[in-house]
């Protein structure tokens, strides 16, 4: 819609009219049925939204037939209702279904900007609705969202004429005492909005409300497109496929906090971004942000080199060269000694795993120097851990999870500092691995999504690209490289991230609209419904998801290497023959992709196929 056509047009009328639903307001719900169901569902009423719209129309063809009105209005629908299915408190249910429709309501930005005009211009403003709700509660609903101007509302529930039949139009000229030609009419339907309204001598203008076109399945999809309707890609993807999970994790976090006994809630960085955001809207006192990463308390953690300490340190790929691994780890390589570890200098590359190995033997050779630096890394992070007020107090960590690391590291960390002290965790999810069950053997730790030996089908969807999930519980600053003197923090070099900054204010203004909403109504959002758009995107992506996504370089849990950029989903032959063992982050985002060839594609579908007989055959 060209908004200042719209304009020029509203400065040639007298009157200007607009639609009600899906024009002047929105509702939350992804469809005015969903209304319906949530009543249903309140009352304890199997399937009531077939019953509920079945009575509708029944009625409605009764009361046109006896000449009436064009259809039946809610106080009539309720009465057939109650009539033909006695047992409930019918009166209970249709105010119950009111209240919660005055609730599901939010203005249009974009129709509220022309509203705005129109006042300003001194325009008499109405609306005109056919609907089964009574013209004073529309009123009401138009009201509670802003538009304070508008001095009257016409609906066929009253009127007892419609768009549809063409009738509303002229009485609605008559009772504003104008002429047809005097009056724009705005509205979203192309036939009752717009060709009646011009068959009956208005002007009319089309407003296409793009999120109608997407029929996708949850309570509340396409809330993002309502909210911003020229929001980014990155906006509605955070809302869309994130929202419902934010909502429910923090539910569950409430009960977790409760359940550990836990003053406050320590949200790790980067994971615990999104939903530190949140929490500290609702209670700052109660929430920490705790700037840390798996390489910041690494070292920290460590005060001799045995074989566990061994086994956290680098290489995590090949391709590095030691001088890469030692910058990692804040050791002066000039310092070390290479030629009793078998290498001969800093430049030396570790391309395979015997060469993995050696690097444990190249850490014991140099023990001095590298326990100097743990034990300086130490120091500085517990001068961090003391500034945030954690060290000493009882608090509840929260992590995105897979497989426990953070925990496993700050549980060492703290051993190294001497302290006996619990630190429970609650993750989004943990992976039924044996390097979870090692790492979290004995650890305190509670798990949402799915855990060891808990709800395995879900943790083996969203295993086939965990990147995917991971995409959401990430922040836009960069990530912790080591903790400095007096307790700084040092970030690793990288640019704050836009696109994770959309993601989280998608995910945010998602949960402001729907959480008090569901808590209000007591709304249970099924575990079914959260992590359907999660599987929805990693095994049948749109290809501009796929593009959008896959371009992503370096995301969380990549390891660097010189001179190779990693992609979530993007990639070609000569990478593949410079780096025949690069992993493939999200298969089904790659095989998307128009842009990728196919002799990239099938190798990828080759790699994959090998990898499944080797691990059969294993």
């Amino acid at each position: 819609m060209d908004i200042q056509k719209v304009k020029e047009k509203i400065n040639l009328a007298k009157v200007v009219s607009f639609d009600v639903f899906d024009t002047l307001l929105f509702r939350i719900t992804s469809s005015p049925e969903v209304i319906f169901d949530l009543t249903g569902e309140k009352f304890g009423i199997d399937n009531y939204r077939n019953l509920r719209m079945k009575s509708q129309q029944e009625i409605s063809r009764i009361v046109l037939k006896s000449g009436k009105a064009p259809h039946a209005d809610i106080n009539e629908i309720y009465t057939y209702i109650s009539e033909k299915n006695p047992g409930y408190d019918w009166d209970k249910v249709k105010n119950f279904e009111l209240d919660i429709e005055k609730a599901s309501v939010i203005r249009n930005s974009e129709i509220y900007e022309i509203y705005q005009y129109a006042v300003e211009h001194g325009k008499r403003i109405i609306a005109v609705s056919d609907m089964y709700l009574d013209g004073y509660f529309i009123e009401e609903l138009i009201k509670q969202c802003g538009y304070v101007d508008i001095q009257k509302v016409y609906c066929s529930a009253n009127l007892k004429k419609t768009k549809y039949e063409q009738t509303i139009f002229e009485e609605v000229a008559k009772r504003e005492k104008v002429r047809p030609e005097e009056i724009i009419h705005i509205g979203d339907n192309q036939k009752s909005d717009v060709e009646l309204a011009k068959k009956s001598g208005w002007d009319a203008i089309w407003y296409d409300t793009e999120q109608q076109t997407e029929h996708r399945p949850g309570s509340f999809a396409g809330l993002g497109k309502k909210l911003h309707k020229n929001a980014s890609f990155w906006y509605l993807l955070g809302g869309d496929i994130a929202g419902n999970l934010y909502v429910n994790l923090y539910r569950w976090l409430q009960k977790q906090q409760h359940k550990y006994e836990c003053d406050k809630i320590c949200f790790l960085a980067r994971d615990g971004y999104n939903m530190y955001q949140i929490c500290k809207k609702v209670n700052e006192n109660h929430v920490i942000y705790l700037e840390m990463s798996r390489r910041s308390l690494l070292l920290a953690g460590i005060t001799e080199l045995d074989d566990e300490s061994l086994k956290l340190l680098p290489p995590y790929a090949l391709g590095q060269t030691i001088a890469e691994i030692l910058n990692y780890l804040g050791i002066d390589e000039g310092k070390c000694e290479y030629i009793p570890a078998g290498f001969q200098n800093s430049q030396d590359v570790i391309i395979n795993d015997e060469l993995r190995e050696r690097m444990k033997h190249f850490f014991k050779v140099n023990e001095k120097i590298v326990l100097e630096a743990c034990e300086k890394e130490r120091e500085y992070a517990k001068q961090y851990f003391e500034k945030k007020g954690v060290l000493d107090s009882k608090v509840l960590y929260f992590d995105c999870g897979w497989n426990g690391s953070s925990q496993y590291l700050l549980k060492r960390f703290y051993r190294a500092l001497g302290k006996k002290k619990e630190v429970p965790f609650v993750y989004v999810g943990i992976m039924d691995t044996e390097k979870s069950r090692k790492q979290l053997n004995g650890l305190p730790y509670s798990t949402y999504l799915f855990g060891i030996e808990k709800n395995p089908n879900i943790a083996k969807e969203l295993k086939k690209a965990i990147v995917i999930p991971e995409l959401f519980f990430g922040a836009p600053h960069p990530s912790v490289w080591y903790y400095g003197e007096n307790g700084e923090v040092v970030y690793e070099k990288e640019e704050m991230n836009k696109q994770k900054e959309e993601i989280a204010k998608g995910i945010e203004d998602y949960f402001n609209h729907i959480y008090p909403f569901i808590e209000k109504y007591e709304i249970c959002i099924s575990g079914k419904e959260i992590v359907t758009d999660m599987q929805r995107l990693i095994d049948a992506p749109s290809k501009r998801e796929a593009v959008m996504i896959g371009n992503i370089e370096n995301a969380d849990g990549f390891v660097k290497q010189k001179n190779l950029k990693k992609y979530i989903a993007r990639l070609d032959m000569s990478t593949i023959r410079k780096y025949p063992r690069i992993e493939i982050y999200w298969k089904k985002g790659l095989l998307k992709r128009p842009d990728i060839s196919f002799g990239v594609k099938l190798y990828v579908v080759l790699k994959e196929a090998v990898k499944n007989i080797l691990k059969s055959v294993r």
